[in-house]
């Protein structure tokens, strides 16, 4: 719970959205999983928005990740195994 708190702060500062392109593709992934009653389907989640919520959450958690590593710098360190055993130590 703590960590997707932290992903909707991120987003909301960093004015992360998501488009109805990307929800209507979750919506027909859902749908496909059903075949045969894939109308039923998408009826259900256009008429639910809880429903609807829970197919958007996890887009909106990808595109924050997403956000998250294209900012962040990563640098390659070599230590040997005693560094970085020492380090969880401490």
């Amino acid at each position: 719970v703590r960590l997707g708190l932290v992903l909707a702060e991120i987003g909301r500062v960093n004015d992360v959205k998501i488009t109805e392109q990307e929800v209507q593709q979750a919506l027909i992934q859902e749908a496909r999983q059903y075949p045969g009653q894939e109308r039923q389907v998408i009826e259900f989640f256009q008429k639910n928005p809880n429903a609807m919520a829970q197919l958007r959450a996890p887009i909106y958690e990808d595109k924050v990740v997403d956000y998250i590593l294209g900012e962040a710098d990563v640098t390659d360190k070599t230590v040997s195994r005693e560094e970085l055993f020492k380090e969880d130590e401490e």
